[in-house]
């Protein structure tokens, strides 16, 4: 039996917490439960059962098609092409590909509310919590503010200016202005500065899934590698610290890549920081649906339908093309496909040639299942068996609608290559090359003998490919606009970031729509 993880057990003291609105514009709420010293918080290592919500939150923004991996779709890395009928969902992903996403999709409004979500349940703890007399409150309020700056790294990468609402005692009325995208950045940077005196140096199971002084660190790095983006001030030497203070924290890379991202990865060396699935305790991922073919339900004894949606861009198959030993190309399912006795599977459905429109592709392998490293359009009719599948969580056998890998949020490789790229940015190109030939010794890959930065944005796909780091990757090495396949134009410069959501500006008018939307 799976192990009852923090980010389990925390769900079942959960009832003892208020359910927030998902909506910073909207902040009225009631406490209906009295959490006092006097019962359950009179020790202060209690205090972490009173989180529930605040963590439990993440499977929300993690599990879902419109989650980390999905996000991978607007890249160079991922696409949810449209297969005749399947995958059109109103033009959304054809709009993500091409980078003229607007105000009103899904996933613009998804990610939004899911982050205040979990900004608003921080602040109603951090709330709670320091009006709890006679008890040590502060390693747990840090520990919320640190949680509460993840929550808005990822609003700050994705919004930009955002509002800044760090406080649970509000008029019921209140509506919050814009804050700058600088504004937001020193609100994180002052946040996590306050809080890692306060966190545990603890790591390994007890912490798998909980923000500790490393994972702040963490957060900080991603900032300051980021701060050229976000401000316009570069802080290579900020980051470089908080790089080396994670790289002394005693994390390694686990023996096995895969071995991050199977159904029980809570004992690698590697993660940082980790959401521990669950179908059954925490069910949320559901990446197997979203990315098999209709016909692989019985070789890997599926209890559900799956939807044949997001495969691999081509570009990432070819990545592998100097080194098919890297053990990271099976991070894709590709080719003719087998049951377990060697018997071919077949797809029936399979395009065939209609004399009545012959500007429909026809499947070129007819009833065989090959599913093909190339996709043949983004639009209107992409081959059923068009594209290689996202196979980087193994597929265990038997899952139903949800799947139990773990997904990293944070871990050591990411690390090693955030090293190795603040090396190169100060010129040091041997430094970086040992760094990125330590993760590429791990994966079977044979070792570079040259480095620089598009070989680094290389590597770092191929490394963390369907890990939700590509979009941040990308605009960071200034590539993420650019055009490629069935995206022929290079993409406005406000795209880099999203714009606020338009349900959001409807009620509340203090929203500034960010430029160019």
């Amino acid at each position: 039996m799976k192990k009852i993880l923090f980010s389990i057990k925390i769900m079942l003291v959960a009832v003892l917490l208020v359910i927030t609105q998902q909506s910073c514009t909207n902040l009225d709420e009631k406490v209906y439960s009295d959490l006092n010293g006097d019962i359950l918080f009179d020790d202060p290592d209690n205090l972490i059962y009173g989180f529930g919500l605040a963590y439990t939150n993440l499977y929300q923004l993690i599990g879902h098609k419109y989650g980390f991996i999905g996000m991978e779709a607007g890249t160079d890395l991922l696409i949810v092409p449209q297969r005749g009928g399947d995958w059109y969902d109103g033009g959304e992903w054809h709009r993500y590909h091409r980078h003229e996403w607007t105000a009103n999709e899904s996933y613009v409004g998804r990610w939004w509310n899911i982050l205040y979500y979990g900004v608003n349940t921080c602040n109603r703890l951090i709330f709670t919590f320091e009006a709890l007399e006679d008890v040590d409150t502060e390693p747990a309020i840090a520990e919320l503010k640190g949680l509460r700056a993840l929550y808005y790294w990822w609003l700050v990468d994705i919004y930009g200016n955002v509002p800044i609402v760090d406080s649970f005692d509000v008029p019921a009325d209140y509506k919050p202005a814009t804050n700058s995208r600088q504004e937001v950045y020193d609100f994180i940077e002052s946040e996590l500065l306050y809080a890692m005196p306060l966190l545990s140096k603890s790591t390994g199971l007890d912490y798998f899934g909980r923000v500790n002084y490393y994972v702040a660190q963490t957060i900080l790095a991603k900032l300051y590698i980021n701060a050229e983006v976000y401000t316009g001030t570069p802080q290579w030497n900020k980051a470089m610290d908080a790089v080396d203070t994670v790289m002394g924290g005693g994390y390694s890379l686990a023996t096995d890549f895969f071995s991050n991202f199977e159904e029980d990865a809570t004992m690698s060396p590697e993660y940082i920081m980790g959401l521990h699935n669950d179908r059954l305790e925490a069910p949320a991922f559901e990446v197997h649906l979203f990315t098999l073919h209709y016909n692989l339900v019985n070789k890997y004894q599926i209890q559900d339908n799956t939807w044949n949606g997001i495969c691999a861009q081509e570009s990432f198959y070819h990545l592998f093309d100097n080194d098919p030993n890297d053990v990271r190309l099976n991070s894709i399912l590709f080719g003719f496909q087998f049951e377990d006795d060697g018997t071919p599977i077949e797809d029936p459905s399979y395009e065939k040639f209609d004399p009545n429109d012959v500007t429909k592709p026809t499947d070129p392998d007819g009833a065989p299942l090959n599913l093909t490293p190339e996709v043949n359009m983004l639009e209107p009719n992409c081959l059923r068996q068009a594209g290689a599948r996202v196979a980087k969580y193994p597929f265990i056998l038997g899952s139903d609608r949800y799947t139990s890998n773990d997904i990293p949020i944070f871990r050591y490789a990411d690390i090693l290559l955030m090293k190795a790229e603040l090396l190169l940015r100060q010129g040091d190109a041997g430094g970086a090359l040992q760094y990125v030939n330590e993760v590429r010794t791990r994966a079977n890959a044979a070792p570079l003998t040259e480095m620089n930065m598009e070989i680094l944005l290389d590597e770092r796909a191929r490394e963390l490919f369907a890990e939700g780091q590509r979009r941040s990757d990308m605009i960071r090495f200034g590539v993420y606009g650019n055009s490629r396949w069935e995206k022929p134009d290079q993409s406005p410069s406000y795209t880099t970031i999203w714009p606020i959501p338009q349900s959001q500006i409807d009620v509340n008018q203090n929203l500034i729509q960010n430029p160019g939307y």
